[in-house]
């Protein structure tokens, strides 16, 4: 039974590189570009997905892998079906069979650590890096040179507040949304709502006081000074 979710993981990750290889080698219904961003933003997820399962066993990591996995189910209804297809979903479906059924109950941790990051600091970190995919779906025709940008930040700032830099705070609060909503410009109708939601969520969240915390804790309340004995 120890083994099983090792199982799940590796269903999983084959699951995230193989829709991965199959974005990069036949982008339809996306641009070769587009394409290439949905595709590294799959990669991204999936091996977040798996160090969870595997390394970080936290409640959250379940829902988490059936979401990406989900996400790969709607990629697979707007693209051709083929033999490698039909094999990508098979791995899909069974990996969402594993995280689903009982066999991860006794291996995920039902409570949270007591140094680990709160709620909306992983929500931002994420958001931050679900910028990658997010330009790739606004524009299925094709990138920008904004959507490249925007991109490239998302990633750049997802990273630096995950290690714990003090600064990608306010880079996330201010800068962050404009790349996006600068992005949006150039995206179709559709694309562009879709981008300025994002821009509004991360910059909701970054303001929430958990977050800014999270980068730049309060300093801990010192003993008073004992006075010397007379």
């Amino acid at each position: 039974m120890r083994r099983i979710p090792f199982l799940i993981a590796a269903l999983v990750a084959a699951s995230g590189l193989s829709w991965t290889i199959r974005l990069a080698a036949l982008p339809d219904p996306f641009a070769a570009d587009s394409a290439l961003a949905v595709a590294i933003g799959v990669l991204i997820f999936t091996a977040i997905a798996v160090a969870g399962l595997l390394l970080g066993r936290g409640r959250w990591t379940r829902p988490f892998a059936a979401g990406l996995l989900g996400t790969e189910l709607l990629i697979a209804a707007v693209s051709p079906l083929d033999l490698w297809a039909l094999i990508t979903l098979i791995l899909t479906g069974l990996g969402i069979t594993g995280l689903l059924g009982p066999w991860l109950r006794g291996w995920l941790r039902q409570r949270q650590p007591a140094n680990a990051p709160g709620a909306a600091p992983m929500a931002l970190t994420l958001g931050s890096l679900l910028v990658v995919p997010l330009v790739g779906v606004a524009a299925p025709a094709g990138l920008h040179l904004a959507h490249g940008l925007a991109g490239a930040t998302g990633i750049l700032l997802g990273w630096a507040y995950g290690r714990g830099n003090t600064w990608s705070i306010w880079a996330l609060r201010f800068i962050l949304p404009v790349v996006l909503a600068a992005a949006a410009v150039f995206s179709p109708p559709a694309g562009a709502a879709l981008l300025l939601a994002a821009a509004a969520g991360i910059g909701y969240v970054a303001w929430n006081r958990e977050c800014r915390l999270a980068v730049d804790p309060l300093p801990a309340n010192l003993p008073t000074p004992r006075r010397p004995q007379r």
